[in-house]
Protein backbone atom coordinates (compact mmCIF):
# COMPACT_ATOMS: atom_id res chain seq x y z
CA UNK A 1 0.00 0.00 0.00
CA UNK A 2 1.31 3.43 -0.92
CA UNK A 3 2.53 5.60 1.92
CA UNK A 4 2.82 8.79 -0.15
CA UNK A 5 1.48 11.93 1.49
CA UNK A 6 -1.90 13.11 0.16
CA UNK A 7 -1.91 16.01 -2.28
CA UNK A 8 -3.43 19.40 -1.48
CA UNK A 9 -6.27 18.65 -3.91
CA UNK A 10 -7.00 15.37 -2.14
CA UNK A 11 -6.99 17.09 1.25
CA UNK A 12 -9.44 19.76 0.05
CA UNK A 13 -11.71 17.08 -1.45
CA UNK A 14 -11.72 15.07 1.77
CA UNK A 15 -12.46 18.19 3.83
CA UNK A 16 -15.46 18.99 1.62
CA UNK A 17 -16.71 15.41 1.91
CA UNK A 18 -16.19 15.48 5.66
CA UNK A 19 -18.23 18.69 5.97
CA UNK A 20 -21.06 17.27 3.85
CA UNK A 21 -21.17 13.96 5.70
CA UNK A 22 -21.15 15.67 9.09
CA UNK A 23 -23.89 18.07 7.99
CA UNK A 24 -26.08 15.10 7.10
CA UNK A 25 -25.43 13.51 10.50
CA UNK A 26 -26.11 16.76 12.39
CA UNK A 27 -29.36 17.34 10.50
CA UNK A 28 -30.48 13.82 11.40
CA UNK A 29 -29.54 14.38 15.05
CA UNK A 30 -31.46 17.65 15.46
CA UNK A 31 -34.52 16.37 13.63
CA UNK A 32 -35.90 15.14 16.96
CA UNK A 33 -35.90 18.26 19.08
CA UNK A 34 -36.59 16.52 22.39
CA UNK A 35 -33.72 14.07 22.01
CA UNK A 36 -31.46 16.94 20.96
CA UNK A 37 -32.01 18.98 24.12
CA UNK A 38 -32.04 15.94 26.39
CA UNK A 39 -28.65 14.91 24.96
CA UNK A 40 -27.17 18.34 25.64
CA UNK A 41 -28.65 18.56 29.15
CA UNK A 42 -27.59 15.01 29.96
CA UNK A 43 -23.98 15.70 28.99
CA UNK A 44 -23.88 18.85 31.09
CA UNK A 45 -25.30 17.03 34.12
CA UNK A 46 -22.88 14.12 33.68
CA UNK A 47 -19.85 16.39 33.55
CA UNK A 48 -21.29 18.63 36.24
CA UNK A 49 -21.29 15.71 38.66
CA UNK A 50 -17.50 15.67 38.55
CA UNK A 51 -17.42 19.41 39.20
CA UNK A 52 -19.65 18.95 42.24
CA UNK A 53 -17.13 16.46 43.65
CA UNK A 54 -14.26 18.91 43.10
CA UNK A 55 -16.23 21.73 44.73
CA UNK A 56 -17.02 19.53 47.73
CA UNK A 57 -13.37 18.53 48.04
CA UNK A 58 -12.12 22.10 48.00
CA UNK A 59 -14.71 23.19 50.54
CA UNK A 60 -12.59 21.25 53.04
CA UNK A 61 -9.07 22.11 51.80
CA UNK A 62 -7.77 25.31 50.15
CA UNK A 63 -5.62 23.64 47.50
CA UNK A 64 -4.14 20.37 46.26
CA UNK A 65 -0.43 20.22 45.37
CA UNK A 66 -0.46 24.00 44.97
CA UNK A 67 -3.56 24.04 42.73
CA UNK A 68 -6.70 25.90 43.83
CA UNK A 69 -10.21 24.91 42.80
CA UNK A 70 -10.18 27.57 40.05
CA UNK A 71 -6.83 26.35 38.74
CA UNK A 72 -8.32 22.87 38.44
CA UNK A 73 -11.37 24.38 36.74
CA UNK A 74 -8.97 25.42 33.96
CA UNK A 75 -7.83 21.81 33.61
CA UNK A 76 -11.46 20.68 33.50
CA UNK A 77 -12.32 23.25 30.83
CA UNK A 78 -9.27 22.45 28.71
CA UNK A 79 -10.26 18.77 28.83
CA UNK A 80 -14.02 19.03 28.35
CA UNK A 81 -14.03 21.54 25.48
CA UNK A 82 -11.88 19.62 22.97
CA UNK A 83 -13.36 16.29 24.09
CA UNK A 84 -16.83 17.67 23.43
CA UNK A 85 -15.79 18.90 19.99
CA UNK A 86 -14.37 15.46 19.18
CA UNK A 87 -17.59 13.75 20.22
CA UNK A 88 -19.60 16.21 18.12
CA UNK A 89 -17.49 16.08 14.97
CA UNK A 90 -15.45 12.86 15.06
CA UNK A 91 -17.09 10.22 17.22
CA UNK A 92 -17.56 7.61 14.51
CA UNK A 93 -14.40 5.74 15.46
CA UNK A 94 -16.43 4.12 18.25
CA UNK A 95 -18.40 2.20 15.59
CA UNK A 96 -15.22 0.72 14.12
CA UNK A 97 -14.88 -2.32 16.39
CA UNK A 98 -18.50 -3.36 15.82
CA UNK A 99 -18.15 -3.05 12.05
CA UNK A 100 -14.94 -5.08 12.00
CA UNK A 101 -16.51 -7.72 14.23
CA UNK A 102 -19.71 -8.02 12.14
CA UNK A 103 -18.03 -7.74 8.74
CA UNK A 104 -19.89 -4.51 7.95
CA UNK A 105 -16.49 -2.90 7.46
CA UNK A 106 -16.47 -4.60 4.03
CA UNK A 107 -19.01 -2.01 2.87
CA UNK A 108 -16.75 0.80 4.01
CA UNK A 109 -13.85 -0.56 1.95
CA UNK A 110 -15.80 -0.85 -1.33
CA UNK A 111 -17.16 2.71 -1.29
CA UNK A 112 -15.25 5.37 -3.29
CA UNK A 113 -14.56 7.41 -0.14
CA UNK A 114 -11.68 7.18 2.30
CA UNK A 115 -12.42 4.44 4.89
CA UNK A 116 -11.00 6.68 7.63
CA UNK A 117 -13.30 9.54 6.59
CA UNK A 118 -16.34 7.24 6.58
CA UNK A 119 -15.41 5.89 10.00
CA UNK A 120 -14.88 9.35 11.51
CA UNK A 121 -18.28 10.62 10.29
CA UNK A 122 -20.29 7.49 11.06
CA UNK A 123 -22.12 9.16 13.95
CA UNK A 124 -22.55 12.56 15.59
CA UNK A 125 -22.84 12.63 19.38
CA UNK A 126 -24.97 15.66 20.23
CA UNK A 127 -24.05 15.35 23.91
CA UNK A 128 -20.63 16.59 22.80
CA UNK A 129 -22.23 20.00 22.26
CA UNK A 130 -23.38 20.09 25.86
CA UNK A 131 -19.92 19.10 27.07
CA UNK A 132 -18.31 21.81 24.90
CA UNK A 133 -20.65 24.50 26.23
CA UNK A 134 -19.96 23.52 29.82
CA UNK A 135 -16.24 23.34 29.02
CA UNK A 136 -16.26 26.94 27.75
CA UNK A 137 -18.06 28.17 30.87
CA UNK A 138 -15.79 26.29 33.27
CA UNK A 139 -12.63 27.39 31.44
CA UNK A 140 -13.75 31.03 31.43
CA UNK A 141 -14.62 30.95 35.14
CA UNK A 142 -11.34 29.23 36.00
CA UNK A 143 -9.28 31.77 34.11
CA UNK A 144 -11.23 34.73 35.52
CA UNK A 145 -10.93 33.53 39.14
CA UNK A 146 -7.28 32.51 38.79
CA UNK A 147 -6.26 36.07 37.97
CA UNK A 148 -4.51 35.04 34.76
CA UNK A 149 -2.77 37.94 33.10
CA UNK A 150 -4.07 38.20 29.55
CA UNK A 151 -1.58 38.76 26.74
CA UNK A 152 -2.02 39.35 23.02
CA UNK A 153 -1.32 35.66 22.45
CA UNK A 154 -3.67 34.22 25.10
CA UNK A 155 -6.82 33.88 22.97
CA UNK A 156 -5.02 32.67 19.79
CA UNK A 157 -3.08 30.22 21.96
CA UNK A 158 -6.28 28.87 23.54
CA UNK A 159 -7.92 28.45 20.12
CA UNK A 160 -4.84 26.60 18.83
CA UNK A 161 -4.68 24.36 21.91
CA UNK A 162 -8.38 23.49 21.78
CA UNK A 163 -8.32 22.66 18.05
CA UNK A 164 -5.13 20.61 18.20
CA UNK A 165 -6.29 18.88 21.39
CA UNK A 166 -9.56 17.91 19.69
CA UNK A 167 -7.56 16.49 16.79
CA UNK A 168 -5.32 14.57 19.19
CA UNK A 169 -8.29 13.11 21.07
CA UNK A 170 -9.92 12.10 17.77
CA UNK A 171 -6.74 10.40 16.61
CA UNK A 172 -6.27 8.62 19.94
CA UNK A 173 -9.88 7.40 19.78
CA UNK A 174 -9.02 5.82 16.44
CA UNK A 175 -5.93 4.17 17.94
CA UNK A 176 -7.97 2.86 20.87
CA UNK A 177 -10.64 1.38 18.61
CA UNK A 178 -8.23 0.03 16.02
CA UNK A 179 -7.41 -2.69 18.52
CA UNK A 180 -10.42 -4.34 16.88
CA UNK A 181 -8.28 -5.22 13.85
CA UNK A 182 -6.12 -7.39 16.12
CA UNK A 183 -8.64 -8.38 18.79
CA UNK A 184 -12.08 -8.10 17.15
CA UNK A 185 -14.24 -9.17 20.09
CA UNK A 186 -17.25 -6.85 20.16
CA UNK A 187 -17.44 -7.09 23.97
CA UNK A 188 -13.88 -6.00 24.77
CA UNK A 189 -13.66 -3.48 27.60
CA UNK A 190 -10.19 -2.32 26.54
CA UNK A 191 -11.27 0.66 24.36
CA UNK A 192 -13.55 2.08 27.06
CA UNK A 193 -10.90 1.55 29.73
CA UNK A 194 -8.26 3.35 27.66
CA UNK A 195 -10.66 6.18 26.79
CA UNK A 196 -11.26 6.84 30.48
CA UNK A 197 -7.55 7.70 30.87
CA UNK A 198 -8.47 11.21 29.66
CA UNK A 199 -10.04 11.84 33.08
CA UNK A 200 -6.51 12.03 34.51
CA UNK A 201 -6.10 15.24 32.47
CA UNK A 202 -8.73 16.95 34.65
CA UNK A 203 -6.33 17.08 37.58
CA UNK A 204 -2.70 18.21 37.94
CA UNK A 205 -0.04 15.60 37.23
CA UNK A 206 1.58 16.55 40.55
CA UNK A 207 -0.91 14.39 42.46
CA UNK A 208 -0.13 11.19 40.52
CA UNK A 209 2.72 8.72 40.86
CA UNK A 210 5.52 8.44 38.29
CA UNK A 211 3.86 5.58 36.38
CA UNK A 212 0.65 7.52 35.72
CA UNK A 213 2.54 10.71 34.87
CA UNK A 214 4.60 8.81 32.30
CA UNK A 215 1.55 7.09 30.84
CA UNK A 216 -0.47 10.29 30.29
CA UNK A 217 2.54 12.19 29.00
CA UNK A 218 4.12 9.65 26.62
CA UNK A 219 1.79 6.69 25.94
CA UNK A 220 -1.58 8.47 25.77
CA UNK A 221 -0.37 12.09 25.93
CA UNK A 222 -3.47 13.70 27.40
CA UNK A 223 -1.26 15.87 29.63
CA UNK A 224 -0.62 18.04 26.57
CA UNK A 225 -4.29 19.00 26.26
CA UNK A 226 -4.64 20.44 29.75
CA UNK A 227 -1.79 20.23 32.27
CA UNK A 228 1.09 21.71 30.29
CA UNK A 229 -1.03 24.43 28.63
CA UNK A 230 -2.43 25.32 32.06
CA UNK A 231 1.10 25.68 33.44
CA UNK A 232 1.82 28.19 30.70
CA UNK A 233 -1.46 30.09 31.16
CA UNK A 234 -0.93 30.28 34.92
CA UNK A 235 2.75 31.20 34.39
CA UNK A 236 3.89 28.62 36.90
CA UNK A 237 7.49 28.84 38.04
CA UNK A 238 8.61 25.65 36.31
CA UNK A 239 10.38 24.82 33.07
CA UNK A 240 7.67 22.22 32.35
CA UNK A 241 5.27 25.01 31.38
CA UNK A 242 7.04 25.40 28.03
CA UNK A 243 5.79 21.95 27.08
CA UNK A 244 2.48 23.76 26.68
CA UNK A 245 3.87 25.00 23.36
CA UNK A 246 4.47 21.43 22.20
CA UNK A 247 0.80 20.42 21.95
CA UNK A 248 0.55 21.00 18.15
CA UNK A 249 3.74 19.01 17.59
CA UNK A 250 2.58 16.15 19.82
CA UNK A 251 -0.75 16.17 17.96
CA UNK A 252 1.07 15.84 14.65
CA UNK A 253 3.09 12.88 15.97
CA UNK A 254 -0.10 11.21 17.22
CA UNK A 255 -1.83 11.74 13.86
CA UNK A 256 1.13 10.32 11.93
CA UNK A 257 1.25 7.30 14.24
CA UNK A 258 -2.52 6.83 13.85
CA UNK A 259 -2.19 6.97 10.06
CA UNK A 260 0.59 4.36 10.14
CA UNK A 261 -1.40 2.08 12.46
CA UNK A 262 -4.53 2.53 10.33
CA UNK A 263 -2.70 1.29 7.23
CA UNK A 264 -1.39 -1.68 9.22
CA UNK A 265 -4.92 -2.45 10.40
CA UNK A 266 -6.36 -2.25 6.88
CA UNK A 267 -3.74 -4.68 5.63
CA UNK A 268 -4.56 -7.06 8.46
CA UNK A 269 -8.35 -6.96 7.94
CA UNK A 270 -9.52 -10.00 5.99
CA UNK A 271 -13.26 -9.46 5.80
CA UNK A 272 -16.16 -11.83 6.38
CA UNK A 273 -15.58 -15.57 6.03
CA UNK A 274 -11.77 -15.52 6.28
Amino acid sequence: MSTALPSLTSIRKNLRLYAKLQLVQIRAAIEYCGDFWIGILGAMLQQGAGLVFVTALFSQIPEVAGWTVWNIAILYGLTMLPKGLTELFCDGSWTLRGKVNSGEFDRVLVRPISPALQSATAIVSIHGLGQSILGIVVLWLGMARSDIQLHWWTVPYLVLIVLTSASMIGALNFVINMTGFWEPSAQSALPTMLALVIDFAKFPLDIYNAAIRTFVTIILPYAFISYFPALLLLDRDTAWKWLGLATPLVTLVVILFTSWLWNKGLRRYQGVGH
